[in-house]
């Protein structure tokens, strides 16, 4: 059963309630602000392959500040190691795993690499990339890293691409 005069009580309690002349006033909800990724944190990237790639570790540990690297990427080579999980449903070869830290202009400032390796299907198998490789004239100091990613060289069946953000310091 409808009761009009309810419905109309109510509109005008609803029209009181929005001011005095009867027009609401509409707050736009506020934009909520990103948070923040904390320096120390690893952010998981785009990636390709069948061959899942985590990232385990690194010394120093993400959100270091790296001192005494002189002019160029050169002073600081070598003084960053990462450990890599690689799981492969269908196991092969890997004729080699490269990493690479870029700065922020995406340009690589340091590379490294990890020799031969069989993966065994679904057994992972750790991977430990010494950044040892250095492009001094792609990065002046100070810098700041804030991409990885690992490249798997190997067929089909066990190649792969993982990218992560991650926040290094580099200081002269």
């Amino acid at each position: 059963m409808r009761r009009p005069g309810l419905v109309l009580v109510l509109a005008a309690l609803l029209a009181h309630a929005c001011g005095d002349d009867g027009d609401a006033i509409v707050q736009p909800a506020p934009l909520p602000s990103p948070t923040p990724i904390p320096l120390s944190e690893v952010v998981v990237g785009s990636r390709t392959g069948p061959t899942e790639i985590t990232f385990v570790a690194a010394e120093p540990p993400p959100g270091s500040t790296i001192t005494g690297c002189g002019e160029d990427a050169s002073g600081c080579s070598g003084r960053v190691r990462m450990r890599f999980r690689l799981v492969s449903a269908s196991g092969g070869p890997v004729l080699d795993a490269i990493g690479f830290l870029h700065a922020t202009s995406k340009i690589a400032c340091y590379r490294g690499s990890a020799g031969p390796l069989d993966l065994r299907p679904g057994v992972p198998s750790e991977v430990v990339v010494v950044f040892d490789q250095p492009d001094a004239g792609a990065c002046a100091m100070p810098a700041s890293i804030t991409d990885m990613k690992l490249v798997l060289n190997a067929p089909v069946q066990t190649d792969g691409r993982q990218e992560w953000a991650i926040r290094y310091e580099l200081r002269p």
